[in-house]
């Protein structure tokens, strides 16, 4: 239990870190993203001033000024800078929205500053929880989407972020070589179902009815703590949900969450 409890703290520690670092990218993001645009209006006055200059060679007739131009542009392959300015910066403009992307989905997947419950959509938590998860899961598996239209519910977001997180990262590593995650959502009416599947090494029988107990792994040592799923398991339970795990070795396993839509805390409260 007090295992637990310091891993819980950890991960609201992570959710704090997360959201400092996304709040210090932020600012200068800003600036670096208003500059490209400023820089792309200058280029094109630039350019716009050459092309006039060039206008002016051409209406005053003189053949060895234009002649000298010519090689001159030539000698500096202006033709090739021109073309590649515009590569340069159309690349940095989606460099920086993909970084905006990744400081927006910490933001969401820490979400800190809700610590109280929260009326969210689950899809757009797993989308955001996929977001962080990208680079565990990328070399190993696929992921598939399914999700269904989904009502609002409420939660505690960032410790539903933390159990997602949980299963997709042990997903991708029951996966040897290259494999599928499949994730899909369903409307249950006062619930909603989330399952998450693998096509991995499987969990064997005897493994299944321990899976959830404190400190039960099947990783080497120093690979897994063993509170990943039992913390996952309790933070359902608080949420007045359920957890449940099928396998097969060899096959794969899935994971299904099923949650109330109108949340146990606010129903309580």
């Amino acid at each position: 239990s007090q295992s637990q409890i310091l891993q819980q703290e950890k991960m609201a520690s992570i959710g704090q870190l997360a959201a400092g670092v996304a709040h210090e990218i932020n600012n200068p993001m800003g600036f670096i993203t208003s500059n490209l645009g400023t820089l792309a209006r200058y280029q094109q006055k630039l350019f716009e001033y050459q092309q006039t200059l060039e206008n002016f060679l051409d209406e005053a007739g003189n053949e060895a000024i234009k002649q000298r131009a010519f090689e001159q542009r030539k000698k500096l392959k202006i033709d090739y800078l021109r073309d590649d300015i515009d590569d340069l910066l159309s690349e940095s403009k989606e460099g920086a929205e993909r970084v905006r992307d990744i400081v927006q989905n910490l933001k969401g997947f820490s979400r800190v500053d809700q610590a109280e419950y929260a009326n969210v959509d689950l899809n757009d938590c797993l989308d955001k929880t996929l977001s962080i998860a990208a680079n565990e899961i990328k070399y190993k598996a696929q992921v598939e989407k399914d999700y269904g239209a989904l009502p609002l519910i409420s939660c505690f977001p960032q410790q539903l972020n933390q159990v997602f997180l949980n299963l997709l990262v042990n997903a991708a590593q029951a996966i040897e070589g290259k494999g599928v995650i499949c994730i899909s959502t369903h409307d249950l009416g006062e619930w909603v179902q989330i399952d998450i599947t693998d096509n991995g090494s499987g969990i064997p029988a005897e493994n299944l009815e321990k899976i959830f107990e404190p400190f039960f792994t099947t990783k080497e040592v120093g690979k897994g703590t063993g509170l990943g799923m039992s913390i996952s398991y309790e933070i359902i339970q608080k949420h007045g949900g359920d957890i449940q795990v099928a396998s097969e070795v060899g096959q794969g396993t899935t994971f299904s969450i099923t949650l109330p839509v109108i949340g146990k805390g606010e129903s309580n409260g």
